[in-house]
């Protein structure tokens, strides 16, 4: 039927070529053209199986994304509450530092009574 249709045009363009040559001519471009199809749904299957492979790739980096966000976001939760939490330390320091200055002046009263009481005693 190929012959048919392009027979005589391909005869009329090149004069002299034999049924033969021709029928070889319309195998070799049927042959190549059945390898373009092949070609072509191996390459569709590729692009097929890069496309599930970008689509995990994106999952994982939106699940990784969204893990970092947050990680940062409970990393600056404690650090405001450990910060929190020195500023109290620093405090009650403060605190126990002047009942320590406290206690040392009245340690040191009692301790000047009982030398004056011992003293006068003795």
């Amino acid at each position: 039927m190929v012959e048919q249709v392009f027979g005589d045009e391909i005869a009329e363009r090149r004069p002299g070529v034999t049924d033969e040559e021709r029928q070889r001519q319309m195998d070799f471009i049927l042959n190549q053209q059945a390898q373009f199809v092949t070609n072509m749904q191996k390459l569709e299957e590729a692009d097929t199986q890069a496309n599930k492979r970008i689509d995990r790739l994106e999952r994982v980096l939106k699940l990784a994304l969204r893990t970092g966000l947050r990680e940062r976001k409970e990393r600056r939760e404690s650090t405001k509450e450990a910060r929190e939490d020195i500023k109290e330390i620093r405090e009650s320091l403060k605190a126990l530092i002047a009942s320590q200055a406290h206690t040392d002046q009245r340690l040191d009263a009692l301790i000047d009574v009982v030398s004056a009481g011992r003293n006068g005693k003795s």
